[in-house]
């Protein structure tokens, strides 16, 4: 007797809303150069690693050996038969084979309770999981089962992402690092390293998209934060529900013994905006998530506290000895500072800031109180300035220069 099951997992892709800036005049920035000799160089064409396409090396993947764990010959139960098949997911196998002995009664409920149980285990596998083929053959007392299982990922990609995983988690301090620094340290690289897209070589839906080549849709946005936060010793879940573009996912996570939803797709702005970090999906209680997020909340833990409301206000985000200079969304994006520990904010000025960096003691920022100028202020509010009369965007520094963007092409200005 021969039967056939196939379980097709649904892949998630999300849409998402965009931004818009303002306009300047050329003139006028040329002229106040002259005027008050302020040294801007071009740097268009400069290899810069913040800000280039982020180009990959391309990915070629292979299969890889499996590893050498023995299993039993035979399985006797359900809880062994689901042991079985998270050993084979767990290597990311693609058609393997098991011998089960006990009573075919219910030979397929058994199947799927065993495929059920040994995937939600590591949902990180489970997220992975793609389509699938069960074919089994049976008597009274004994079945052959067969399995063609496919995933959004391999063993030789797993590699690489548990490389780069390791590579950027040495970066951190763990040791050091609350659970709220933890989570915003994955939410910030996450977001500043990869950008919406479905043009990878890997999955888009995979960690291993996300991760090596800076690409991928919210289900690798996810999978990948729960690797990087698990790694960090942060309890984490994989969800999955629906917003208004249709499927999407997300993670719970567990800060300080309370639970929150953590959004990284939606805490990357699009068109993508380098080196900016929105905190909108950051830290929410449910009542916050269910205005545009569904999920079966009867399958996940409940999220309740409003701890850290207050990162919801915060885009443009630049950090530096415990305080964030942000863009205030709830107050017509005029700057603002914040103490990182306990919440405490003010204006720093009455300017509206967007792209927002900091060298030494100065804040930079595009100034859309004026034309979206060229500014800095002090990181006391102090001596506010507009350094170059021309629309400027996608600030950052690096090796001692202030880059930025401007209609003209990225522009240098030695700090």
């Amino acid at each position: 007797m021969l039967k056939r099951i196939t379980f097709l997992v649904i892949v998630i892709v999300l849409a998402k809303p965009t931004y818009d800036f303002g306009l300047t005049l050329y003139e006028d920035a040329k002229q106040y150069l002259n005027e008050n000799n302020i040294n801007i160089e071009d740097a268009t064409t400069e290899v810069i690693s913040s800000v280039s396409n982020t180009a990959k090396d391309t990915l070629i993947y292979t299969a890889a050996t499996v590893k050498n764990a023995e299993l039993p010959s035979t399985v006797k139960t359900v809880e062994e038969l689901a042991d079985a098949f998270y050993y084979y997911f767990s290597n990311w196998e693609t058609d393997f084979e098991i011998t089960y002995v006990g009573s075919t009664t219910d030979i397929e409920n058994l199947i799927e309770s065993a495929v059920d149980l040994a995937a939600d285990r590591d949902h990180y596998i489970l997220g992975h999981l793609s389509n699938r083929k069960i074919e089994y053959e049976y008597g009274r007392f004994d079945a052959k089962i067969k399995v063609h299982q496919t995933y959004l990922t391999n063993a030789a990609q797993e590699q690489i992402v548990d490389e780069k995983v390791a590579s950027i988690l040495a970066t951190a301090s763990p040791e050091s690092m609350s659970d709220f620094e933890k989570v915003k340290f994955v939410n910030d690289y996450i977001v500043k390293n990869a950008v919406y897209s479905e043009d990878s070589t890997a999955s888009p839906h995979s960690a291993c998209a996300v991760v090596a080549e800076g690409k991928g849709v919210c289900q690798g946005y996810a999978l990948l934060a729960l690797k990087m936060l698990q790694g960090l010793g942060i309890e984490t879940k994989y969800v999955v529900g629906e917003v208004y573009t249709g499927g999407h996912a997300w993670n719970l996570v567990k800060v300080d013994g309370e639970w929150y939803h953590l959004d990284t797709t939606w805490n990357d702005p699009t068109p993508d905006r380098k080196n900016v970090v929105r905190y909108e999906y950051f830290l929410m209680n449910d009542t916050k998530m269910k205005k545009d997020h569904t999920w079966i909340q009867s399958d996940y833990p409940r999220a309740n506290s409003k701890k850290y409301a207050f990162m919801a206000q915060i885009d443009h985000a630049y950090e530096e000895d415990g305080m964030i200079y942000y863009s205030n969304v709830n107050d017509d994006n005029i700057l603002y500072r914040m103490n990182i520990k306990t919440g405490e904010s003010s204006r720093l000025t009455d300017s509206r800031a967007q792209f927002i960096v900091g060298f030494g003691d100065w804040i930079y920022f595009s100034n859309y109180s004026k034309g979206a100028y060229l500014s800095k202020i002090r990181t006391d509010g102090s001596d506010e300035t507009v350094l170059y009369k021309e629309k400027v965007e996608n600030l950052f520094v690096e090796d001692g220069y202030l880059y930025f963007s401007t209609d003209d092409g990225l522009k240098k200005l030695e700090l």
